[in-house]
């Protein structure tokens, strides 16, 4: 599949300095070949739990001319003990983050620089960086350790992110996916998206699917379900609550999780099942109801809604014609859609209770699968054009219409990532099924390893609030910033 992409944004250079030989970097940058010691002192710190504090200013993209460059530096404090792989652990994904967050492009600097200049501001603000984000790390007793992070603004000297994780040495790979989200926030004004969860449905035999769950860079499966039966259609809520379409009683039958972890509960039909074909789900954005598709025997689709806590189901579209594919806006008081009236899907909107509905788009062209960016200020979807697939971007009002990619494989499924960086498409192929992902800054590529076996893919931040990385407040350990022309080794 070909993608043809417009570049709609700057790139954000990253200049680091430890064993990156791995993965792919751009030479340009040559700084000083000299020996690299370590230069980070950090605090011996002891809680159970996973946890996280932060001193930042709020998520707004910073004021700098040109192209921001950042420096990515990391230390390893002698005493590390039976966490090396750990700590080598939360490198190499913070390092994945980067490169893979669509926002920084990775620079290798050669050797890392002599101690006294290792932790000089004024060394790398000469080497044309305006940010620098360092991390040290320290086992603590009990199996336990603790990783500081912090980002300097290299024009000021200000510190203007500090984010302390402390727990299990399993928690690192999180750690680094919110460490990177954090200063892509910082650097961007939109946080970024590796702490997230991918839900997809997967066969596990012969005519069955279960649900499963994928990080963001579709590594780490995990099955969700247990159904022993087809299962598909996954939709995940803001705090973790899955719901989905299952076969498990014969008809198809919507189940989901009234609190997160919970057991499955049948929610719709409520006295089992009418044989229509349900799909389509999808949680509003606050958690409180999910829309979804009926087919009815005709073969017409209409919208419906569901509070699962009351059972309250209501019919949203008309009927007597097809409304497919909803997609809420993030104040959950609009719906993006697809509605046929005469063998053309067309996109519409509509007000949360149906009503206010507005086209559009007109063009001849058929539309397929549309989406909704959490941002609220674009809306995505693709149209069969002279036998291709054509992946459009444009504005709620209708206007601004951008093309982003087309390609010969049909798109079946259509999501935006959290951070509006990235849009998954679920491909169907000669060789099976296929997620790519779709970049707004000309990057194309599949997620996971060749064709795999997942469709119908949603993507969501991973939930914070009441787990084991809930904010604490923490003393810093790490030195205060040092004036320009002055070093930061303690």
């Amino acid at each position: 599949m070909n993608y043809n992409f417009v570049c709609k944004s700057n790139h954000v250079s990253v200049v680091f300095g430890m064993e990156l030989s791995q993965l792919m970097f751009d030479p340009k940058i040559q700084l000083p070949s000299r020996p690299r010691r370590p230069w980070l002192r950090a605090a011996a710190l002891a809680l159970t739990a996973l946890t996280a504090t932060a001193q930042e200013e709020p998520p707004s993209r910073m004021r700098l001319p040109g192209t921001p460059t950042l420096v990515f530096l990391a230390s390893q404090l002698p005493d590390a003990g039976s966490h090396l792989e750990a700590i080598r652990r939360f490198k190499t994904t913070a390092l994945r983050d980067l490169k893979e967050s669509g926002v920084f492009r990775l620079l290798d600097p050669g050797s890392a620089p002599r101690e006294e200049d290792q932790g000089a501001l004024s060394f790398w603000r000469g080497a044309g960086a305006n940010f620098l984000v360092r991390y040290a790390s320290r086992s603590l007793a009990q199996g336990r350790l603790v990783i500081e992070s912090e980002c300097i603004n290299l024009e000021t000297g200000a510190v203007v992110l500090k984010k302390s994780f402390m727990g299990e040495a399993a928690a690192t790979t999180r750690m680094a996916h919110r460490m990177v989200d954090f200063v892509v926030g910082k650097v961007t004004g939109t946080q970024g998206a590796a702490d997230s969860t991918i839900v997809v449905a997967r066969s596990t035999g012969p005519g069955i699917k279960e649900i499963f769950g994928l990080d963001r860079d579709g590594r780490n499966p995990r099955q969700l379900t247990q159904f022993g039966s087809l299962t598909t259609h996954p939709a995940l809520a803001p705090d973790g609550r899955l719901a989905c379409v299952t076969y498990r009683g014969g008809p198809p039958q919507i189940w989901g999780q009234i609190r997160p972890d919970g057991p499955f509960q049948r929610w719709y039909p409520p006295h089992g099942g009418s044989g229509l074909e349900l799909s389509d789900l999808i949680w509003s954005p606050d958690g409180s109801r999910l829309c979804f598709v009926q087919e009815n025997r005709k073969g017409l689709a209409d919208i419906h809604v569901l509070d699962p806590v009351t059972g309250q189901e209501s019919q949203l579209t008309p009927g007597g014609r097809s409304s497919r594919w909803p997609s809420w806006n993030p104040a959950g008081t609009q719906i993006a859609f697809l509605l046929d009236q005469g063998g053309t899907p067309q996109v519409y909107l509509m007000a949360a209770d149906g009503g206010r509905v507005q086209r559009l788009t007109g063009d001849p062209a058929p539309k397929a699968c549309v989406a909704w960016d959490a941002q609220g200020d674009r809306i995505a979807f693709v149209a069969r054009e002279d036998g291709q697939y054509v992946l459009y971007t444009l504005s709620p009002a209708g206007t601004d219409r951008q093309k982003v990619a087309s390609g010969p494989e049909p798109v079946e499924s259509l999501c935006w990532s959290p951070d509006g960086r990235w849009l998954l498409l679920g491909l169907k192929t000669g060789t099976g099924p296929r997620l790519r992902l779709a970049g707004l800054d000309g990057k194309c590529q599949d997620l996971g390893d060749g064709p795999g076996d997942a469709q119908f893919p949603q993507w969501t931040l991973n939930p914070v609030a009441g787990s084991s990385l809930a904010e604490a407040k923490v003393p810093p350990s790490l030195p205060g910033p040092a004036p320009l022309g002055s070093t930061l080794v303690p």
